[in-house]
């Protein structure tokens, strides 16, 4: 646990967190699918600071910050005279059986795996019903933070932070541990470089499930971070350590790239895309090169990375041991990839970057060619496109049938929309399940309504998208963020119209309400900034730059 890393705001709003987050992440920007649940905030209480107290053998000096279900203090172990971090489960948690068990188990977990590359747990205690784990203080930071702060890392630092959370998963296989929730924000460096593997309150002996990981949309149950989730754990299946080694390789993918493999607005989207969508390779979305032209990482690194993230658990390295070996075997000896893996796929990408390479001197010899050729056609084609004004419907739609079938309950109707993304489909959500009926269902209703919204806004259909939004910001039922981003929306529509002085009007009523909701709600208004892009803040009047 940092001295550095913790954020002292007392607020905890995060409903798609896992309950036992590592109080890390708290410093960092909230992820999106992590903010999103701020809509829905329903448990809170604030426990006493115990700073200035005694608990047991421990006296409590200084709050850090809170995690998912715990208050952070450093504190002074008086019996050996040493610095700890004080993890307290929240009163608000301390009355529920359930989430005793859990704090307990973290650590259980964590306590019986002691390696150099493990944030170490020295005693879980209960002082007059105040639970509490004493740990290691760690001083330094997490790598989200040093992201943000720094920006990608080197291929040197990769390898390192490969090699320390291998290391420590690797100790935790042995022991039939599981993490589950290897991210940026739970892997730490400190002061000596030494990489630590920090929260194990996620962590399940052996290969079993928990029944609340099943549900994606149950609010305050998910376990894991979508973002860093693998498809097995998406789909609620049982897990091992080769859901951690996926994990690691999208975390590898985001320190490197300065982005994760997939972003989404919501965690149900994000989920699916690791269900079945294909990253963008990963020297691409990190653009550096070397003073030869070509991605300044090793074949083999991208390679390793790659090979982590594969959708199927026997795909990827069966063990954090083979991981290592790859790793190991590949720094050591050039060339020799000890037939783990590694150098078909790093052929596959050599090949791939010849390609780019020969692609990139096709088009350039093309484009000369071209300009003479292609005038005509441009002026041709102007001219049809004037006498075609009517707005015709894209080809999704003319391949996706017209009537949509009803599913079992709201959500799986809104997968399906997602899937298909035309105009049939999005109605089917707020037509088959009416936001009448539930607070569940105006909250999907108000998501489908802005989907379907910017479906309109992409093929010019924009008197129907005005039309939309202004039915949706009609209904007393819709959440306060829904509102704020159909304005937002309904700004795009009246700026394409060139309606000034309506947009005027519109863009000061969303800046009203932005400014409550920031005032009432911080969780609300960073998703808003998430969810917008940074030329739409710009035009609303709301860029931080």
């Amino acid at each position: 646990m940092s001295r550095d890393d913790l954020d002292p705001v007392e607020s905890d709003s995060s409903s798609e967190r896992s309950e036992s987050e590592d109080v890390a992440a708290e410093n960092t920007p909230m992820d999106q699918e992590t903010a999103h649940s701020a809509v829905g905030k329903t448990r809170e209480v604030t426990s006493p600071s115990l700073v200035g107290s005694r608990l047991g053998d421990y006296q409590v000096l200084r709050k850090l910050g809170r995690g998912g279900m715990a208050d952070v203090y450093a504190a002074r172990q008086l019996s050996l005279g040493r610095e700890v971090a004080l993890k307290v489960l929240r009163q608000d948690f301390a009355r529920d059986t359930d989430y005793i068990h859990r704090f307990r188990r973290e650590a259980r977990a964590a306590a019986n795996l002691n390696h150099p590359n493990i944030v170490q747990v020295h005693e879980v205690g209960n002082v007059d019903s105040v639970h509490y784990i004493a740990q290691e203080l760690i001083d330094g930071e997490n790598l989200r933070q040093t992201l943000d702060r720094n920006g990608v890392i080197s291929p040197e630092e990769a390898i390192e932070i490969l090699v320390g959370v291998a290391s420590a998963l690797e100790v935790a296989a042995e022991a039939g541990i599981t993490h589950r929730d290897i991210k940026p924000e739970n892997v730490m460096r400190n002061v000596r470089g030494i990489i630590k593997v920090a929260d194990f309150g996620l962590a399940r002996i052996g290969t079993d499930v928990d029944a609340t990981q099943s549900n994606l949309t149950q609010v305050g149950l998910t376990l894991g971070t979508p973002r860093y989730m693998s498809p097995e754990q998406v789909q609620g299946k049982s897990v091992d350590s080769r859901s951690d080694l996926y994990s690691l390789g999208v975390t590898a993918y985001h320190l490197l790239a300065g982005r994760p493999p997939f972003e989404a607005e919501d965690s149900l989207p994000l989920a699916l895309m690791h269900l079945h969508d294909t990253p963008v390779p990963l020297d691409r979305n990190r653009a550096r090169y070397d003073s030869h032209g070509d991605p300044d990482l090793p074949e083999w690194l991208i390679a390793v990375v790659s090979r982590l993230m594969n959708k199927l658990p026997q795909d990827r390295f069966q063990s954090p041991t083979e991981l290592l070996d790859a790793i190991r075997n590949e720094t050591s000896v050039s060339g020799n990839h000890g037939g783990l893996g590694v150098g078909t796929a790093a052929a596959t990408i050599r090949l791939q970057r010849a390609t780019d390479r020969s692609r990139k001197r096709i088009q350039k010899r093309s484009l000369e060619v071209a300009a003479a050729v292609v005038l005509p056609v441009i002026v041709a084609a102007s001219v049809w496109w004037f006498a075609e004004r009517r707005p015709r419907k894209s080809v999704n739609d003319l391949l996706s049938p017209e009537v949509v079938a009803q599913a079992a309950s709201v959500d799986q109707q809104y997968i399906m929309a997602m899937y298909r993304n035309d105009e049939a489909s999005w109605r089917s959500v707020m037509e088959f399940f009416p936001m009448s009926e539930n607070a569940t269902n105006a909250a999907y209703h108000a998501k489908a309504s802005l989907q379907l919204s910017r479906l309109f806004i992409r093929d010019g259909r924009l008197a129907e998208a005005r039309t939309l939004l202004d039915s949706l910001l009609q209904e007393p039922s819709v959440d306060q963020v829904y509102q704020a981003l159909a304005l937002a929306q309904l700004c795009q529509v009246l700026d394409k119209l060139k309606l000034a002085d309506q947009f005027a009007r519109t863009r000061r009523e969303f800046q009203t309400m932005y400014s409550e909701l920031g005032t009432n709600n911080p969780e609300a208004e960073r998703l808003i900034d998430q969810t917008l892009e940074a030329n739409m803040r710009l035009s609303l009047g709301i860029d931080d730059s």
